[in-house]
């Protein structure tokens, strides 16, 4: 047998066609490391759109309070006054932050209590000296007292909360809306104190980016904590991403950089996955049928070896294939990636909440890397499977790939119908079950179907596949081939 797969390597790396693949795997992985190079994270900032002064300009001098909105005048008012005073600034820093919103919501306040009929002099002159406040802050670099301020307005929103709750005559709709504004505002608190306490700087940096995620989840997390009967996988993303982002706050880990190396290990069967799939199911699709379209097959037969010990070999060389060209993709983008990237990234741990156990879970990131390779396992065993069934019974390289990449094709149809109709008939489909990455991490299927089923049916549908090919191959007339 071992001589056998020996024999089966050696004719597949005297292939042309290898070498050819194996390069195209290399600039694909030169491609896609350069390609998260020149990736930069999306940042909050970027949706500030630039200001059209000259549109502004002339809607505040052809205003007309006939036909226009006083409310689109004032803040017209205040958007110009907010370009005068931002632009000097580069659109990430905390001051274009403060003057396009905490200002020009104050500013544009302001003038609506000047130029409206029923406008309050006295609230304009108090409006106006804190806007004075808030220019002496950005000017003398005075971050700490906006953070103040928002501390002082949340720490008296809860105290109003927490006596709202304490009146008899709540009603539970009323109790459990107050609590949820508690939680939040409890939480936006906690943040802020956080940037206070370490002295953390409105600014585009990794720590200041989870703590924009963590607010942009509160109110989702409010309605999973206090609503009943809600549906709790709806609510696991947010959850992973809501501790997700607290651990790198507590840690100061930057866990969520998009364009290292680290990143692309981890994302590394989404990247490559194509590749895995082109390589193996070509190999798959190939090994049994160039045999008969060679006419070596009789020659092969004539070895003082069984049918079925033949067509193992073969198999098994198929399925070594897999972890060979997985190793292979890996290396190269060790090599590659880590000059163009750099190594540095790979001491950064791989952090996932684990709901089903309530904890974070931190392995190093070959440990993540090992653990997706076993959990895509199944589906690249079984697609090979069906290549290597389809290339033994149709004698046929071209029909036997054909085949599979129309089965993938298929999969992904099969999958929309049975997640949109919920169609119980499919959850004895292998597409449905053959995903075992949902599985990490304490995930659920998709699907509504246990570990443990979806391993029942990857396994019948192997076991199918290979007593029909071994049935057929073993049986196979070859006198005329």
């Amino acid at each position: 047998m071992i001589k056998l797969i020996k024999n089966e390597f050696f004719k597949l790396f005297h292939k042309l066609s290898t070498y050819i693949i194996l390069l195209i795997a290399v600039v694909f992985v030169l491609i896609t490391n350069i390609i998260y190079k020149q990736y930069d994270q999306l940042n909050l900032n970027v949706y500030y759109e630039e200001i059209d002064i000259t549109e502004v300009n002339n809607f505040i001098n052809n205003y007309d309070p006939t036909v226009d909105s006083l409310d689109d005048y004032v803040y017209n008012l205040a958007l110009l006054d907010c370009y005068n005073l931002s632009h000097r600034y580069d659109a990430n820093s905390w001051q274009y932050q403060v003057f396009m919103n905490d200002y020009l919501e104050l500013d544009t306040e302001y003038y609506r209590e000047l130029y409206s009929s029923d406008g309050n002099s006295t609230k304009a002159e108090e409006l106006n000296k804190e806007l004075f406040n808030m220019l002496q802050a950005v000017y003398t670099n005075n971050w700490q007292y906006f953070a103040e301020k928002e501390k002082s307005t949340l720490e008296n929103t809860i105290t109003e909360y927490q006596e709202i709750l304490e009146e008899p005559n709540l009603s539970a709709a009323e109790t459990k809306e107050y609590n949820k504004q508690l939680f939040i505002a409890s939480a936006e608190l906690e943040l802020v104190n956080y940037r206070l306490d370490n002295d953390l700087i409105y600014q585009d940096d990794y720590l200041n980016l989870a703590i924009n995620d963590i607010k942009s989840n509160l109110y989702a997390l409010a309605d999973y904590y206090y609503e009943e009967n809600i549906d709790a996988s709806e609510y696991e993303d947010v959850i992973k991403d809501y501790h997700e982002n607290k651990y790198i706050l507590e840690e100061k880990i930057d866990t969520k950089n998009s364009n290292t190396l680290r990143s692309v290990i981890m994302n590394f069967f989404t990247e490559y996955s194509f590749l895995i799939l082109v390589f193996t199911i070509m190999i798959a699709g190939s090994i049994v049928s160039d045999e008969f379209s060679r006419g070596t097959i009789k020659k092969l037969l004539t070895v003082p070896h069984k049918r079925s010990t033949i067509l193992w070999s073969k198999y098994i060389t198929v399925l070594l294939t897999i972890p060979i060209i997985v190793l292979f993709l890996l290396i190269c983008e060790l090599i590659i990636g880590g000059l163009i990237l750099g190594f540095d990234s790979l001491s950064i741990p791989a952090v996932i909440y684990n709901i089903s156990l309530n904890k974070m879970e931190v392995l190093n990131v070959f440990s993540y890397f090992f653990l997706t390779f076993l959990a895509n396992l199944p589906q690249l065993i079984l697609l090979v499977t069906l290549a290597f069934a389809c290339s033994t019974i149709l004698n046929s390289t071209a029909f036997a790939i054909t085949i599979t990449f129309c089965g993938i094709i298929a999969a992904e149809i099969i999958n929309g119908f049975a997640l949109v109709y919920n169609i119980k008939l499919l959850d004895y489909f292998v597409t449905t079950n053959w995903d075992f990455t949902q599985f990490l991490f304490g995930g659920d299927s998709i699907f509504g179907l246990s570990i443990g089923f979806s391993a029942l049916i990857c396994l019948t549908y192997l076991v199918i596949m290979l007593i029909i090919t071994f049935i057929t191959f073993i049986y196979k007339d070859i006198k005329n081939v």
